[in-house]
């Protein structure tokens, strides 16, 4: 039997295994996707396997498959959770904790929020992969604009809060030409420091958040001139509120609290 853990941020759900509990079970294509499997498995938009640091300054290791089995670079909301299982079900106690991913090493904070914690996770500096473009999709008008956070994104910010679209069909449209995930933003509140996102994830699907998304879009913000360095900015997701400030080193801190879920065990 191999343990496992199984928390949540905003939604964005996922299944945490420790490397030892796996024993002589593997980790192929086919059984991620059983594991991820709602229906005839536990459920989750991915699965995230601790191990052993491969770094000396780091306390644990990351890999993050997504629910097709494939493997991301990152995840905002994975990190979250992770820390979060680092902290409850490992106990550890470091401040910062170092986490080693696929996008290098970063850093983690549990705060005590009543009887858990709110985990604000550093997820690096955000890089232009294709400058602001305004572009025709499905008919409407977005200005567009590619931003990796650890992994690739695709940002749609819609001309008018009247969108019709869904983010799939944008997603579809894979205008860099290969996949990437994709946002699609709607009625930003600059009073509230607010905005609405939807994202289609390559590897996942339509999740109920993204956190590397909404760290795209704040990027995205902060490029246009629309929000500034050390304003926290809210990304309001289907699944919940995340929260986002960048840095005066331009990096971006993603804040929030995930829930732990339940803990379980499978067959190997």
């Amino acid at each position: 039997m191999v343990k496992f853990f199984k928390y949540s941020a905003a939604g964005n759900d996922f299944v945490i295994i420790n490397e030892r509990e796996l024993g002589g079970f593997a980790l192929t294509e086919e059984n991620i996707i059983r594991i991820c499997d709602r229906r005839f498995g536990v459920g989750a938009d991915g699965i995230l396997l601790h191990s052993a640091p491969e770094r000396k300054d780091a306390h644990a290791k990351m890999t993050i498959f997504n629910s097709d089995g494939s493997v991301a670079e990152m995840c905002g909301n994975g990190i979250r959770c992770f820390a979060l299982y680092l902290a409850e079900d490992c106990g550890m106690q470091f401040d910062p904790l170092k986490i080693e991913t696929g996008n290098g090493l970063l850093e983690a904070q549990c705060k005590k929020a009543g009887n858990t914690f709110r985990i604000s996770a550093t997820l690096g500096k955000a890089k232009v992969i294709d400058n602001t473009k305004t572009v025709t999709a499905k008919g409407l008008e977005f200005d567009r604009t590619g931003i990796s956070t650890g992994n690739p994104h695709l940002v749609y910010i819609a001309k008018g809060n009247e969108c019709a679209t869904n983010v799939r069909e944008l997603w579809e449209l894979r205008e860099l030409g290969y996949e990437t995930n994709v946002e699609l933003v709607r009625n930003i509140d600059l009073e509230r420091n607010c905005a609405e996102v939807e994202v289609y994830e390559r590897g996942a699907g339509r999740t109920m958040a993204c956190g590397t998304g909404g760290a795209a879009v704040v990027n995205t913000l902060l490029l246009s001139g629309k929000i500034n360095k050390n304003q926290t900015f809210t990304v309001k997701f289907p699944g919940g509120d995340i929260d986002y400030t960048i840095n005066d080193d331009g990096e971006t801190v993603i804040s929030g609290i995930p829930l732990k879920i339940f803990t379980g065990e499978f067959e190997g």
